[in-house]
């Protein structure tokens, strides 16, 4: 267990210094930043040993997570919490990592204000609070109010699908990349199937609006996300329809206005993206 130097340990872990990896977190993890004192404090620490303690572990890695001491070995403590408090003075720097065994779950530490704890549900709810969509609606509003200091934590927020309103939102690494990867009966899934009918004709365009829009709400509404050219392309659909001039609108057409078989053209091409 104490053979792991840092650099396998956030190279497994983590895309970057304050991001847990996609890859790693894919395999049904969660990931909730909350503000958190510099350095681990003894109440987190404490929080953190109870949640090493329920899955069954009475230790726990703890490693700087700079580059440029990638080659040090990580240091093994014991699930305590002054224990874990400890260990992390000794590192002598706010950021780091401190990781089950194994490497299933971990809590990140960082100098900007917070710490987000990684892995199974029942471990990020006895480090973060058991109430994780409060957990993550609390950290938006920190966030939003440091601001003016730092970006960083904005950034996170937006990465671990924290919202200001509250409601759900898809972590960045849930988010659907694909048009194949969409569920029937999603919001966004409600977008394509209009972009497609309006695509071949056996949808009006007065109707695709109507449906495209609501399936629109719909995502916003459920917290739904996409990314990437999925994200592209619904975006693009959605400038396309504010540009359409319908027939008899009564107002003479402008640069940049769409008629039907314009806009049939845009959802092709967006549908050809995804």
């Amino acid at each position: 267990m104490g053979d792991l130097r840092a650099g396998e340990i956030t190279a497994r872990l983590l895309d970057g210094p304050r991001r847990f990896s996609p890859d790693w977190l894919i395999g049904g993890k969660d990931a909730v930043p909350f503000a958190a004192a510099s350095g681990v404090a003894p109440v987190v620490a404490g929080r953190l040993a109870a949640a090493v303690q329920s899955c069954g572990e009475r230790r726990i890695l703890a490693c700087a997570v700079a580059q440029s001491r990638a080659a040090e070995m990580a240091v093994v403590a014991e699930a305590r919490g002054t224990g874990i408090h400890a260990v992390v003075q000794s590192l002598g720097t706010a950021d780091a990592l401190l990781a089950l065994p194994d490497l299933s779950a971990a809590l990140l530490a960082t100098e900007a204000g917070f710490a987000v704890a990684a892995g199974s549900r029942q471990f990020v709810e006895v480090v973060a609070g058991s109430d994780v969509r409060r957990a993550r609606s609390s950290f938006a509003d920190f966030a939003l109010a440091a601001l003016g200091s730092s970006a960083q934590p904005m950034e996170a927020a937006a990465y671990y699908g924290c919202a200001l309103s509250g409601r759900p939102w898809r972590p960045a690494w849930l988010a659907w990349h694909r048009a194949a990867d969409v569920p029937y009966g999603s919001g966004v899934g409600g977008q394509l199937a209009a972009m497609r009918q309006v695509a071949d004709g056996r949808l009006a365009a007065e109707d695709f609006e109507r449906s495209f829009r609501a399936a629109r709400r719909q995502e916003i509404a459920a917290g739904e996300r996409a990314a990437g050219p999925l994200a592209a392309a619904l975006d693009g659909v959605c400038w396309a329809l504010d540009g359409y001039l319908a027939p008899g609108e009564g107002r003479s057409r402008a640069p940049g206005d769409m008629d039907l078989a314009e806009l049939r053209e845009a959802v092709k091409v967006a549908l050809a993206d995804v």
